[in-house]
């Protein structure tokens, strides 16, 4: 679940239920949705302390009350600014820093493209692209061929996709056709929590 940096800071009790790791779980991150380097910074030295494996920075989430805020997609509109915010983050906190994007914030598909390379460029250790742009939202299909160009054109930078799996073979033909380093599941978890199970017994 997405954490809001600014409501963590102000320890939030929410917010701070989201840093709580089970022991069952053998890696554990916490994505964080900010607009500020410092807010960043200092959310994600929470999520260090509370013993978390990664941080993950939300630049995908197109819902009304986040977009609002310059938080989520709306920073696909601004790369220079999305550059800056994931190397002051990757920069300050001594976790790896992945970062969550879409296609686009509008409804060409290229801006992946260079976000991509800005993230790798930032001192990303992952870029998760979401195969729809932010005005598409969930209405057709996740176009992994652009995230299998990115990955080709990123080499060995990990592009994890992320649309569309909700089972174990979805997974695995979406890895042949995009040759994606990982992909990532959202809905599909909260619709099926033991997709992984199955992705991971085949």
């Amino acid at each position: 679940e997405m954490v809001f940096a600014r409501f963590l800071l102000r320890r939030n009790p929410v917010e701070k239920a989201r840093l709580r790791r089970h022991s069952s779980e053998k890696l554990f991150g916490v994505q964080i949705a900010t607009n500020q380097i410092a807010e960043g910074v200092n959310a994600g030295k929470l999520a260090y302390e509370a013993g978390a494996d990664f941080i993950d920075l939300n630049c995908g989430c197109p819902i009304h009350e986040t977009w609002k805020r310059g938080l989520g997609a709306a920073l696909l509109k601004k790369p220079a600014k999305l550059e800056r915010l994931v190397r002051g983050i990757a920069d300050g906190v001594p976790l790896p820093l992945t970062v969550k994007i879409r296609l686009g914030a509008g409804s060409s598909e290229a801006p992946a493209k260079a976000l991509a390379e800005a993230c790798e460029r930032a001192g990303a250790a992952a870029v998760v692209i979401h195969g729809r742009t932010k005005e598409q939202r969930y209405t057709r299909a996740a176009n992994w061929q652009t995230i299998g160009e990115i990955q080709a054109e990123r080499g060995e930078f990990p592009v994890v996709g992320n649309g569309d799996i909700l089972t174990w073979y979805e997974h695995r033909n979406r890895v042949a056709l995009s040759g994606a380093s990982a992909t990532m599941v959202g809905r599909g978890a909260l619709i099926k929590p033991w997709i992984f199970k199955e992705v991971a017994e085949g």
